[in-house]
C-alpha cells in the first residue's frame, strides 16, 4: 500500500496489447470482441467449459469472421491472399502469443481459454467503448448511499473502497470531458461544407461528449449538492468507533492482520472521498471549455454561412480569365474624365467651434420672497409641537397634584390648539388594545403625565374641536417646565 502506481504486466501477459497496436488493429479488436460475445463472455455465450473450447472451434470461429471482414493489411509476411485456413491459425497463433488466448493439452486434444484476468480487461475495454454520456447525478447518488450503508454499520471496508473508486472515477470522467471538447474543435474545423459541420457539431458534440445532466448540475434540488454531506459522513468514519471497526475489517480480509496496511488502506479510501471538493474546479474548468467552444462553433458557423460558397474556385477562374483576356477588355470600368480631381474629393471637415461657457449667475431674493419665506418658517414652527411646548401647555393648566379634564383646558394660540390635538391622540391611542406603546414617539412628548379617555357624558367643544373628553393624570411628584 505505497503510494507507486501497480504494476499492470504482473496482473496481465506484457504482449497483449500487441495485436491491438499493429497495422490490423481494428480487425483483431473487431475479432476478440466477437470471441467474446460468442465464447468468453458475452450476454448470449454459454458458460465457458472449465477446460476450455477446443482449438479447431476458434479457429473456425475466426475464418466465419474473415469471410465477411476483408481484406487485411500484409503483416508479418501473412497477405492477404494466403488460404483462409492459414489465415485463420495464423491469427489463432498471435492471439495466442499475445496472451488473449491460453491453450493446454488434456489427453491429445489441444484446448483454448481466455484467463480471468485477460477476459476482465477485454470487457472493460468493450465497457469503455460503449460508455455514453456521464450522468454525474447517478454517481453522487450511489457514493451517498454506500456511505450510508457503512456509516449504519450494514456494510464494510469493500463498500468505502467502491465508494472511493465511484469518486475518483467521477473527477476522472469530467476532466477528460473537458480534453475531449478541446480536442473536438479542430477536428470539426476540417468539415468541408457548413451541413457536415453542424452535424457533426449536434452529433458529437451535444450528443456525445456532453454531460447527460449538464443543464442540472447548477441547480439547487441536483445531488451534487449532496457532496457535502459525503464529506461530512467521510469525516465521520475517522472517528471512533467506526474507525476502529473499518481497521479491523481492513486487517481481516486485504491486510493479512497487518495493522499499517490497514490503515494505508482505509486512509487511501477517505482520501479519495475527500477529493471531491474539488468537483467545483473540474465543473468550471468544463463551463470555461464549453462557452469556448460554443463560441468558436458559432464564428465558424458565422463565417461559413457570410462567406461565398467555392470563393477559392471564383478567385481562381477570376484569375485566368484575367490572364487570358485581351488588352482592351482589362482597363478600369471608370466615368470619362480626370480621375483624380480636387473637385471630386471629399471636402474637410470642419469642426464647429465650442459653446462659449459662462457661469451660473447669483440672483438675489426681492423682499416679498423674504417675506414669504419668514412666514412660512414661522407657519411651520406654530404647528409643530416639541417636548418642550407640551410641557409648557400642560404645567399651565395641571395642578401639582390630583387630575384635570380637557373641558379645563384653555386655547388662545395656534400653539395651544395642537397641544390640545396631541393630548386628543394620546387619549384615543391609550384605549387601544395593551395601551400606549412604548415605542410610540407621543410617548416621549410629555413625560410623567398619563391622558385617559372618557366614556360617559357628551363631547367636549371648546369653540375649535368637537371631540370625546379625556382627563391628564400626573404621575410623579415633579415639576414640568
Amino acid at each position: 500500500m505505497t503510494t507507486s502506481p501497480p504494476t499492470l504486466f504482473a496482473v496481465v501477459p506484457p504482449g497483449v496489447f500487441g495485436p491491438l497496436a499493429s497495422a490490423n488493429r481494428e480487425h483483431y479488436w473487431l475479432l476478440l470482441c466477437r470471441l467474446h460475445d460468442e465464447f468468453f463472455g458475452g450476454p448470449d455465450a454459454p458458460v465457458p467449459p472449465s477446460q476450455g473450447y477446443p482449438r479447431r472451434e476458434i479457429t473456425a470461429a475466426i475464418e466465419r469472421y474473415l469471410l465477411g471482414d476483408d481484406p487485411w493489411e500484409d503483416e508479418d509476411g501473412q497477405g492477404p491472399g494466403a488460404p483462409l485456413t492459414v489465415r485463420a491459425n495464423s491469427i489463432y497463433e498471435r492471439f495466442r502469443q499475445a496472451g488473449w488466448l491460453r491453450q493446454e493439452k488434456f489427453g491429445a486434444r489441444e484446448m483454448a481459454m481466455m484467463t480471468p484476468a485477460v477476459s476482465q480487461l477485454l470487457s472493460l475495454l468493450i465497457e469503455f467503448t460503449e460508455r455514453g454520456p456521464t450522468f454525474v447525478s447517478a454517481r453522487i447518488r450511489s457514493i451517498e448511499l454506500q456511505l450510508q450503508q457503512v456509516v449504519e454499520g450494514r456494510a464494510g471496508g469493500d463498500t468505502l473502497d467502491e465508494a472511493a473508486d465511484q469518486a475518483r472515477r467521477l473527477l476522472g470522467s469530467l476532466a477528460s470531458m473537458s480534453l475531449q471538447v478541446r480536442d473536438l474543435m479542430p477536428e470539426l474545423s476540417r468539415s468541408e461544407t457548413t451541413a457536415q459541420f453542424a452535424r457533426q457539431w449536434f452529433e458529437r458534440y451535444v450528443s456525445r461528449f456532453f454531460i447527460g445532466d449538464y443543464a442540472d448540475l447548477h441547480k439547487a434540488d441536483h445531488p451534487l449538492a449532496r457532496r457535502s454531506a459525503i464529506l461530512a459522513m467521510a469525516r465521520q468514519l475517522e472517528a471512533d468507533p467506526l474507525r476502529g471497526r473499518l481497521l479491523a475489517w481492513y486487517a481481516e480480509h486485504l491486510a493479512g492482520g497487518d495493522p499499517d496496511r490497514a490503515e494505508a488502506r482505509l486512509q487511501r479510501g477517505l482520501r479519495r472521498l475527500r477529493e471531491l471538493e474539488r468537483i467545483d474546479e473540474y465543473l468550471a474548468r468544463l463551463d470555461e471549455d464549453m462557452r469556448q467552444a460554443n463560441r468558436r462553433a458559432l464564428a465558424f458557423l458565422d463565417y461559413r454561412l457570410r462567406a461565398p460558397d467555392r470563393l477559392d474556385v471564383l478567385l481562381r477562374r477570376a484569375i485566368r480569365g484575367a490572364q487570358h483576356a485581351p488588352a482592351d477588355e482589362l482597363r478600369m470600368p471608370v466615368a470619362p474624365g480626370a480621375l483624380m480631381d480636387e473637385a471630386q474629393l471629399r471636402p474637410p471637415r470642419r469642426k464647429p467651434k465650442p459653446i462659449p461657457r459662462t457661469a451660473n449667475t447669483v440672483q438675489q431674493p426681492t423682499p416679498e420672497q423674504m417675506a414669504r419665506l419668514s412666514l412660512l418658517r414661522r407657519m411651520k414652527r406654530a404647528r409643530l409641537v416639541t417636548a418642550e411646548d407640551m410641557a409648557r401647555y400642560v404645567g399651565r393648566h395641571l395642578p401639582a397634584e390630583g387630575y384635570l379634564e380637557s373641558t379645563q383646558l384653555e386655547i388662545h394660540s395656534i400653539q395651544d390648539l395642537r397641544a390640545y390635538q396631541t393630548l386628543l391622540t394620546l387619549a384615543q391611542r391609550s384605549r387601544r388594545i395593551g395601551g400606549l406603546r412604548r415605542e410610540d414617539p407621543l410617548a416621549r412628548l410629555l413625560p410623567g403625565v398619563r391622558v385617559d379617555l372618557l366614556d360617559a357624558g357628551e363631547p367636549g367643544d371648546n369653540g375649535y374641536l368637537r371631540a370625546p373628553r379625556f382627563v391628564i393624570h400626573r404621575l410623579a411628584q415633579r415639576t414640568i417646565a
